[in-house]
């Protein structure tokens, strides 16, 4: 124990209790921060300190800033451990914090750690100290206060000080604190051990970017947890406390798709505001999950009674940005242990995890869909663009609507650029059409497949009169089909697995085999693992024919793929091992029954072998092709990039003189292999559409 205050001095706890007054108080640094420039012309000191009185709730100490003219009359500190004796020290409140602050007739002794002994002897007590001028000679009372004081607290973690000869007068602060004379604080610190008035670097993961005018919100994890910290939970709404979307007035875009809080569960994401130079920064250069280092970051209290971090410009260096992006493919051990708290996190919530999945895909779903609501402007344009379509129906003239209703619906669906118009279409009649599947953007008029396959509309003409084509158009359409075959031929094989790397591959490390040699551990190795394991995702095509038009006539057909979210909306099931589940198999399969009927059935029964009847073979009966029920379907065109086919040619008639081949191509001087050109493809996929 620090025993009883001295004569004239008060303990921190009556201090608090009357602000705007003037005490004299003693206490033991806590934390201190090196001198620097106040805003104005004056130099500051800050630190913090602590007695037997103070809360143990306040982890920090009571922090206290001292102003002077000069740098050297700024109180002496040489380290966490010091025993500082203030006398005249006003208690105020200041930004929500009740501080001390120091004024023109405040006087500081300072008795540094090392000169204080582990007990105090019982007569001709005498430790050395450091004083400003005006402050009078410490008493034995004061100094046996500073010996509890300083024994109050665990002497090992204390920072090693400069010791100073007794009653000498102040020497320059900057010999006090050089890097020669006192060690280097570590400031690292995990999430979880962070407190408030305090400055720590910190390593960790963001998870969202805030931008507000000229500063920044930034939400970062690195998987640990702190009860001071706001709770989060998987899924939860973004509401006012847990992340915001866009900016405050609107104009910015929302930065995801969705309203739920991306982040961890739990008290584990600490908010940091940016200010400049750090904020213009983080608008131009973070994003989300990316991993990072930030420096000097001071916690305090949020209005909620919960710790934030602040990041602000350094007096010195204000050009100065504390924040450093990390790559984690560089094997950073920092990045590293972020990234395995995060797979033990997500090991001990999967079924949560499970649902924010699920959660996250039914709403890109639905926006595929296109069945968000619409605004009460959009949706006075799509009346208005039907009542003109029945309007103009009655008198044939509808060859204009097409592109109004482009612009009013936002979609891009139809071309842009058309050579001629359209052939009629005859749609069938609509109870002929496959009442399970739902197609989206209905307002949009169906073009048939021979009109989406032209390329009519794929010649341009410069301004100098020089012709050429474009190989594919980034268009969108709508088209009356059927499905007459798909691939691959099993079913089984239309989920494949995703090709994305994880974001824990970064942890395989060396592994020693027995007889020595290191080995790397491959992906397949931790698919047993059930954040790690190999992820599916669909991967299938249709072969598709225009069920409009007469039925005698000629129907052209289209080749469209269907992969990812196109897939998972369509089905509305999610990718899985089918070989390995025979019950999403069989989900699967009762899903496309709906979709084109027995064209399964048919095509098993076109595979089977000649039948043996009396002897002889001959060939099963001849089926027609099945004509599954036409629907309608969304069809976007892009283009692939690939190589021609591979050509050599001859560059020496007389190759064969030298004894090579003229096939050779090896180095040969008869025979080089030119490189192979590249070319477009043009594909389409399908998407828009859902089984119901």
């Amino acid at each position: 124990m620090a025993g009883s205050t001295p004569p004239g001095f008060v303990d921190l706890n009556t201090a608090l209790k009357r602000p705007k007054s003037e005490f004299n108080i003693m206490g033991v640094i806590t934390d201190f921060m090196a001198p620097g420039r106040s805003r104005g012309t004056d130099w500051m000191s800050s630190f913090s300190i602590r007695d037997s009185s103070y809360s143990i709730l306040h982890d920090g100490g009571f922090k206290v800033r001292f102003f002077r003219p000069m740098e050297s009359e700024l109180p002496a500190i040489t380290g966490i451990g010091d025993v500082i004796a203030l006398r005249g020290i006003k208690i105020t409140e200041w930004s929500g914090m009740t501080i001390g602050l120091s004024n023109r007739t405040t006087s500081w002794i300072v008795f540094p750690a090392a000169s204080i002994p582990a007990t105090a002897p019982v007569s001709g007590l005498q430790l050395k100290n450091v004083k400003e001028p005006r402050a009078p000679a410490p008493s034995v009372a004061e100094m046996r206060y500073a010996v509890g004081l300083c024994n109050s607290q665990d002497r090992s973690a204390l920072t090693e000080s400069v010791a100073l000869p007794a009653g000498t007068s102040v020497a320059p602060l900057q010999n006090i604190t050089s890097s020669a004379g006192m060690p280097k604080r570590n400031k690292f610190s995990l999430i979880k051990d962070i407190k408030v008035e305090t400055y720590y670097d910190l390593v960790g993961q963001v998870v969202k970017v805030y931008i507000h005018n000229n500063r920044v919100e930034l939400y970062i994890t690195d998987y640990t947890s702190n009860s001071l910290l706001f709770n989060y939970e998987w899924g939860q709404d973004d509401v006012e406390g847990s992340g915001r979307e866009g900016d405050v007035y609107n104009y910015a875009p929302r930065q995801s798709t969705m309203g739920k809080w991306p982040g961890p569960p739990g008290y584990r994401t600490l908010t940091i505001t940016l200010w400049p130079p750090h904020s213009y920064f983080a608008q131009q250069t973070l994003k989300e999950k990316d991993f990072v280092s930030l420096r000097n970051v001071h916690m305090k209290w949020s209005k909620d009674s919960k710790i934030e971090g602040v990041l602000h410009s350094d007096r010195l260096y204000p050009d100065r940005i504390d924040i450093t992006i990390l790559d984690p493919n560089e094997r950073d051990d920092r990045v590293k242990d972020v990234l395995r708290r995060k797979r033990d996190l997500a090991k001990q919530f999967p079924a949560q995890r499970d649902e924010f999945i699920a959660q996250a895909r039914a709403q890109k779903r639905k926006e595929i869909e296109g069945d968000k609501p619409l605004s009460k402007t959009a949706a006075k344009k799509k009346r208005k663009l039907e009542k003109e379509r029945l309007e103009n129906n009655k008198t044939g003239e509808t060859e204009n609507l097409d592109d109004k209703e482009n612009s009013a619906s936002g979609t891009g669906l139809a071309p842009k650029v058309r050579a001629g118009k359209d052939p009629p279409l005859v749609e069938p009649n609509k109870h002929d059409l496959n009442k399970n599947v739902h197609c989206g953007h209905h307002l949009i008029k169906p073009r048939s497949l021979s009109s989406i396959l032209s390329l009519d509309a794929y010649t341009n003409t410069t301004p100098n009169g020089t012709s050429y084509n474009l190989p594919f158009q980034n268009i969108n359409s709508r088209a009356l089909v059927r499905i007459i075959d798909f691939f691959p031929s099993e079913i089984a094989d239309f989920a494949v697995p995703c090709a994305k790397p994880s974001e824990y591959d970064v942890l395989s490390e060396p592994e020693e085999s027995e007889d020595g040699s290191g080995s790397e551990i491959s992906r397949e190795s931790n698919n047993t693992d059930p954040v790690t394991e190999r992820r599916w995702e669909w991967r299938f095509g249709f072969i598709l024919e225009d069920a409009s038009g007469p039925k005698n006539e000629a129907k052209a057909t289209m080749e469209v793929y269907v992969v990812g979210e196109d897939a998972e909306c369509l089905l509305k099931l999610d990718a899985e091992n089918l070989r390995k589940s025979l019950t999403a198999l069989a989900k699967l399969r009762e899903k496309l029954f709906l979709l084109w009927g027995d064209l399964e059935e048919w095509k098993a029964r076109k595979s089977l072998p000649l039948r043996q009847v009396d002897g002889n073979s001959r060939s099963p009966k001849k089926e027609e092709l099945p004509k599954g029920r036409p629907f309608q379907c969304c069809i976007k065109e892009y283009g692939v990039k690939k190589r021609l086919k591979q050509t050599i040619e001859d560059v020496n008639d007389d190759s064969g003189i030298d004894g090579g081949s003229e096939d050779d191509s090896q180095g040969k001087q008869g025979c080089t292999r030119t490189r192979r050109p590249w070319t477009w493809e043009r594909r389409w996929r399908m998407f828009g559409c859902t089984i119901i």
